[in-house]
């Protein structure tokens, strides 16, 4: 099977919720925030394909995801303090970038073996988490980025909304697992 949604649950985990506003704020400042937050990436990664880390294929799509990573958020703070009015599409750029390269990266490492676990051998689990993520933290931000074009503000997460969110998509899912 191919660890394409793996990657691409990794690495919305590791760019929204394990990623606190202290490391944004710091990564504005520093390349050290940076910095940490793609080793964060890196973490997630190993802790994730633990299963995989046999395999060179694997360590190397570590390595570009970490090197890319780097150089797309860098690039993005520095548009970024540049061009303040394009926030958005700079916000999207870096999304639509990290996602093509994630999703190279998983094309490379290409069909693995499934450990006989639900995690990694049911797609409909990783699937879940990944809508869950997606449905909160990536659309909260990107809600926060859309109302702030105009008229810029703080950051503040909508905590309510998030978990209206994971009740509707876990009872979606929940009817789904159920009917299967």
């Amino acid at each position: 099977m191919n660890l394409l949604l793996h990657f691409i649950l990794i690495h919305f985990l590791a760019d929204y919720p394990l990623q606190p506003n202290a490391l944004v704020k710091l990564k504005k400042k520093s390349y050290l925030g940076v910095l940490l937050h793609c080793l964060v990436h890196v973490a997630t990664l190993i802790i994730i394909l633990y299963p995989f880390l046999h395999l060179t294929k694997v360590w190397i799509a570590i390595g570009i995801i970490f090197v890319t990573h780097n150089i797309i958020d860098q690039t993005k703070i520095t548009l970024d303090k540049k061009y303040p009015k394009y926030r958005l599409h700079l916000y999207l750029l870096d999304q639509i970038t990290h996602l093509i390269i994630v999703t190279s990266v998983a094309y490379y490492v290409g069909m693995v073996a499934m450990p006989d676990c639900a995690f990694y051998s049911d797609q409909s689990v990783v699937l879940y988490i990944l809508i869950l993520v997606l449905s909160t933290y990536f659309y909260d931000v990107t809600a926060y980025f859309i109302k702030s074009r105009k008229t810029p503000s703080p950051y503040k997460r909508n905590y309510k909304l998030m978990l209206w969110n994971v009740f509707i998509v876990s009872i979606a899912f929940a009817v789904y697992w159920m009917a299967y």
